[in-house]
This record gives C-alpha cells, structure tokens and sequence, in this order.
C-alpha cells in the first residue's frame, strides 16, 4: 500500500490491500511537506509521521470493517520497530524515488 501524490497534488491509497507495506510516492512538483501538512509531520530525513485515520479515509475502504481492522493489525505488528505510534494513531514512511508499492511500513 502507499499514499500517493500525484502530479496535482491531489492524495489518494494505492493498492490497499497490500498491508505488508507501507510507503509515500509523490509525483508532484511540489513540496512534500507543504502537501501533507494537514495530514502528516516530517520525521527524519525523507520520512514522515502519517495519520492512521486519514490513510484509512483516503484508502476507500474505510466502510470495511474487515479492512480496517486489518489496517490497524498491520501497525500493530511495526510498532515495536518504529514505524507506527499507536498511542499517537500514526504511521511512519518513507517518501519512494520510484517503484510504487515498494517501501515498508
């Protein structure tokens, strides 16, 4: 799964049912940070703090009950390397050069 950006800067979950990963691919021009403000804050370098709710309002699914719990399952089971917060409700990424889909959460 990954969150993209793309060229308009609009955001939207790709491939959501891929919850063995988890990554930012931004195709737009311009500046990440300034295009997830409301969404996420900067972590260290390339990587960023996303909120859990909004990945899974932007994701579609987040009508499927199923889906979101297996959403949260995923973080659950990264938290303990840091790359989820649940006591923050967040999730760490990294921003991809190319080949979307393949960062990790």
């Amino acid at each position: 799964m990954y969150l993209l950006i793309n060229k308009n800067g609009d955001r939207s979950v790709q491939e959501p049912d891929d919850l063995k990963r988890f990554s930012i691919v931004d195709e737009s021009t311009g500046d990440t940070v300034d295009t997830l403000r409301d969404i996420a804050e900067p972590a260290e370098k390339n990587h960023f703090w996303v909120n859990a709710d909004a990945i899974i309002a932007l994701s579609g699914r987040a009508g499927d009950e199923e889906w979101v719990e297996g959403f949260w399952s995923m973080l659950k089971a990264v938290e303990p390397y840091g790359y989820a917060d649940l006591d923050r409700g967040r999730v760490k990424a990294h921003v991809e050069e190319s080949n979307p889909g393949q960062g990790s959460a």
